[in-house]
Formats: C-alpha cells, sequence, structure tokens
C-alpha cells in the first residue's frame, strides 16, 4: 500500500538506525533527530510550544538520550516556534542569516532575548513570509484563512528563542561509525538561510520547506531560481530517504516532481510577461492542471503566479 502523502497524526518514527524524523498532522511541518555520541542533534522544533514538547518528549522515550544541539533549518516560524521547548536544555544553531531575519521580522527582542508573538499578522508574515502582506490585500478572504490557522489557544502567544550560535556555508558533526551530519547552505531558495541536512552513509536528507510533499507550496520569501537550483543540486545525491518539511518521506523521485511543479510555474508566468499580460491578467489566467490535485491549489496558486510574477520583472 502506497503511504499517504501526509499523516494523519503526528508522530515519531525511525528512517534508519540512528536517525529519527517527526511527521507532523496533516502536513504540518516536520522535524528530525539524529543520534550522537554526545546526545541528539535535532532539526527544527515545531511551530508551538506545545508541539515542540511533544516532539521532545517523543524523542526521549524514544532513544533515552539528552539533546546535544537544536539546528533550525531557517527562520519561519513553523520550524522555531518550539525553541522554547529545547532552549534550556542545549544550543540552538543557524544559518548566520536567520538570527538577522527573525529580528528584522520581530524587531527587538526582549531582556531575555526572546520575542512573544500575538498579532495575528506578525504571526502571518513569520510563517509564510514578510511579503505576504504586499502579496494579499486586505480584505481578502485568505485573510480569514489566516485567522483560523491561528485560531487554536496554542497559536494565542508565541515564545520565539532565537538561535544562540551561527555558521557560514557547512557545518558538519562526526556520528558513531564514521558517517556524518552534513548541514549545507548554498544560497536563498525557499528563504535565505536555508539548510539541508545529509547523512550520506545512511543515504538520507532532511530539507526543510524547501521540498513539500502532498500540498501546493506557498511561495512566500523564496529565490525562485535558486529554490530550482537547490533541488537540481539534491538530485545528483546518492539518497534513498528524503524528508520534506511538510508531508511524509519521500524518494528522490518525490524530489524531482516538486523541482518540476516550480518549473512548471515558473514557465508559466514567464510566458505571460512575454506576452504582456498585467500581473492581474497573469493571477487570474495562470493554471497548472497537472497539479490541480494538490492541497491548498485552488488558495494559494493566485498568489504563487502574484510572487512569481514579481520576482520574474524585477529579475
Amino acid at each position: 500500500m502506497t503511504e499517504p502523502a501526509v499523516a494523519a497524526e503526528a508522530h515519531l518514527r525511525t528512517i534508519a538506525p540512528g536517525i529519527h524524523a517527526w511527521i507532523g498532522k496533516g502536513g504540518d511541518s516536520n522535524a528530525g533527530a539524529v543520534e550522537t555520541k554526545d546526545g541528539l542533534l535535532v532539526l527544527d522544533a515545531q511551530q508551538n510550544t506545545a508541539l515542540g514538547l511533544a516532539f521532545r518528549d517523543a524523542l526521549r522515550a524514544a532513544t533515552g538520550r539528552p539533546v546535544e544541539k537544536l539546528v533550525n533549518s531557517h527562520y519561519h516560524m513553523d520550524h522555531v516556534a518550539g525553541n522554547v521547548a529545547f532552549a534550556g536544555e542545549a544550543p540552538i544553531l543557524a544559518h548566520e542569516k536567520t538570527p538577522g531575519k527573525l529580528a528584522a521580522l520581530l524587531g527587538p527582542a526582549d531582556a531575555d532575548g526572546r520575542w512573544t508573538v500575538t498579532e495575528t499578522i506578525t504571526k502571518v508574515c513569520a510563517f509564510y513570509g514578510p511579503n505576504t502582506v504586499e502579496l494579499v490585500p486586505e480584505g481578502h478572504p485568505m485573510w480569514d484563512w489566516f485567522a483560523r490557522r491561528f485560531a487554536p489557544p496554542e497559536y494565542d502567544r508565541l515564545t520565539i528563542c532565537p538561535p544562540t550560535e551561527t555558521f557560514a556555508d557547512r557545518y558538519e558533526v562526526t556520528l558513531p561509525g564514521g558517517d556524518v551530519a552534513r548541514f549545507a547552505y548554498r544560497g536563498p531558495a525557499h528563504c535565505d538561510g536555508d539548510l539541508i541536512l545529509h547523512i550520506p552513509g545512511a543515504r538520507v536528507a532532511f530539507m526543510g520547506d524547501l521540498l513539500f510533499h502532498g500540498r501546493f507550496p506557498w511561495l512566500g520569501d523564496s529565490d525562485l531560481d535558486g529554490w530550482i537550483e537547490t533541488l537540481d543540486h539534491t538530485l545528483t545525491l546518492d539518497l534513498d530517504i528524503v524528508v520534506p518539511g511538510h508531508g511524509t518521506p519521500v524518494t528522490l523521485a518525490e524530489v524531482a516532481g516538486f523541482r518540476d511543479l516550480l518549473r512548471a510555474l515558473r514557465e508559466a508566468v514567464a510566458a505571460k510577461i512575454s506576452a504582456g499580460a498585467s500581473e492581474d491578467a497573469a493571477a487570474a489566467e495562470v493554471t497548472l492542471p497537472a497539479y490541480a490535485h494538490m492541497g491548498r491549489y485552488a488558495e494559494w496558486l493566485p498568489f504563487d503566479v502574484r510572487n512569481a510574477y514579481r520576482y520574474l520583472k524585477a529579475g
């Protein structure tokens, strides 16, 4: 039986010896952990404190190991709002651009070096990219969708702990047996600061939001060409299991399929620009029938078209 693209419930699974993936409910954000000689190297922390604690407790129950270090794959809040669940136990590592992204979005931190987020508009920009307010006009029905998205009480007050350590392009940890956990930055893509976690000996990679499975993507503050190029690079790796930022684990075939989706979107919007279409016309006219079955396609495609239109015109 083929595995569903999204999980019915959040759960922790072991995908290779010493390598664990936390799969979010209904396509919500994923996370992961790799066992080292000193404990756990954890990737991402979920999108609120309660989910961060659930992930942390599941790791403790499954491995009995302490957290050595938490690494954020990028700055979007569905991956970092659970940092607080780990902050007292381990340092938080990220690409050197990530702290600046958070500060630009959230403003000055409090006396403890943290941010408290309560306003819906800030949550929307922190989860979906700061350009969301430019793409979605005030009063549009999408704002009702956003309001429902953050209506559950666990999103009322989000406490964000920033990274405490950073690196530039690569960070590696040697694992028991000689394999390595390699975090790599390849330039702006889904956002700026995206990391790929590659464990070459296990033929496993965690992609963060560089990869979506079972859900149409929101382009957010992406560099569309950089995103496609990063996926092209991923397809050169020797991988059996690829963990997306959203959706169940996949293979390189699904990575190629997602790369092709982004290419198709780019090509369709570029064709409209070449034909002299306005942004409004492109948003109304571009369709991608091969992907119309995907969740959030109907809601998100027009805004992704606007995003790609502005990106291509600017470039």
